[in-house]
Parts: C-alpha cells; structure tokens; sequence
C-alpha cells in the first residue's frame, strides 16, 4: 500500500466478496475449481495527493461483546 501511494495509487484488502466467491471468479476470470479466493486488492488511481487519518469514532463506542 506504500508502494502504491508513491505512484499516485491507493488500495484496499476486501474479503466482504467472499460470500459470493464463485460470482466473482466468474466476473474477474479467476478459476474457480482448483483455487480459493481469501480477499482481494483492488488497485486504483486516487483522486489528490492529500491523505490523512480518518476520523474515527471511539472503539468502545462500536465494539461489543457478548451482547449490546
């Protein structure tokens, strides 16, 4: 991801395809019988040169356990 942004690139590791991994491997042209997919990274230009940290919200704010 460093790589990237020295070249004006951005990315971002993605399992949330997983639930519909033949789908995607139909769409993307990725063989489906003999490999398994764990997430993919897409890579694309992004838009300024300005990053910065996100805002983020407190995490006992959002995480829970055993319950809400």
């Amino acid at each position: 991801m460093l790589a990237l942004r020295t070249k004006g690139m951005g990315s971002a590791w993605t399992t949330l395809t997983l639930h519909r991994e033949q789908e995607m491997a139909a769409l993307l042209g990725i063989p489906y019988e003999d490999v398994t997919q764990a997430g993919l990274f897409p890579v694309a230009h992004t838009v300024g040169t300005t990053f910065r940290p996100a805002d983020r919200v407190a995490s006992g704010a959002t995480i829970h356990w055993n319950g809400w």
